[in-house]
């Protein structure tokens, strides 16, 4: 009896331990990133942050090395490359986190903080808003997205504002249907 259970314990402790997958947990620059990684996805993440670092950043660029410490999971890895990739980019010198600008898709330019440029474009509209207009708004859809370019590359807010406001006029209501252009 002794000897079924003794195999039926080892029979057990293989099966948790063939369950068992090697992953990692990934620090960069002192912060460690959440979750558990594949030890494939730190290659990859490792080299497409040096790949895009190295075409934002003219001349060779000085990644953070980031720190693997390894760890058994029941669990797969649920962490991605993209996360390992954003860290690093964002711990490279030189290299920023902007907001891509677009109208209706077409690429103007970048901007530091999508805040500051829409509390701009509010100043800019409503500054124009002559006195029979309840409103005012772009003609054509802005929209953003996040894209990492070299620091101090972005278009100043000004400019930003003016590009926009030429490639979609503004345009004013009266709140009854009445609708003209600036």
């Amino acid at each position: 009896m002794g000897r079924k259970i003794l195999l039926l314990a080892a029979a057990l402790a293989f099966l948790w331990l063939s369950n068992l997958k090697l992953c990692c947990a990934v620090t960069v620059d002192g912060r460690e990133l959440e979750g558990l990684y594949p030890l494939s996805a730190a290659d990859r993440g490792r080299s497409a942050a040096r790949a895009a670092a190295e075409e934002i950043v003219p001349g060779p660029a000085l990644l953070p090395q980031p720190e693997l410490s390894y760890r058994l999971s029941l669990r797969p890895a649920g962490g991605s490359t993209a996360d390992i990739c954003c860290a690093l980019l964002e711990s490279t010198p030189q290299v920023q986190l902007h907001q891509a600008v677009y109208i209706n898709s077409v690429y103007l330019g970048s901007v530091e903080q999508r805040e500051e440029l829409l509390t701009a474009l509010r100043q800019f509209i409503t500054g124009q808003l002559p006195s029979w207009a309840e409103h005012g708004y772009l003609s054509q859809e802005l929209s953003f997205r996040e894209q990492y370019g070299r620091s101090g590359g972005a278009t100043p807010v000004e400019d930003m504002v003016l590009l926009v406001s030429g490639m979609a006029p503004v345009m004013y209501s009266d709140g009854e249907g009445y609708v003209a252009r600036a």
